[in-house]
């Protein structure tokens, strides 16, 4: 029963991972310029953007490897609980 609980909790966390992942992405603005991007005001892009892609882009990268290491930590957990039985 214990076994059961912590599937659920990985499982849990293991999609709300996920979609945090897919929110930072689409969030993010694209690397190559845009025609959107080239009929902004050059001041406006003076306000922080930049720091903001690279935080977005550092989240991106610490989500990803936080779910690579649930997706492996669950994948042993069901293992573990296979050969138990």
């Amino acid at each position: 029963m214990k076994n059961i609980s912590f599937i659920i909790i990985f499982g849990f966390f293991i999609i709300l991972i996920c979609l945090l992942l897919m929110l930072v992405i689409l969030i993010q603005s694209p690397k190559k310029e845009s025609i959107h991007q080239s009929f902004m005001e050059k001041n406006f892009r003076f306000f922080g953007i930049k720091r903001t892609n690279t935080f977005l882009e550092k989240i991106t990268w610490i989500l990803s490897i936080l779910i690579f290491f649930l997706i492996l930590s669950f994948n042993f957990l069901l293992k573990s609980k296979h050969l138990r039985n």
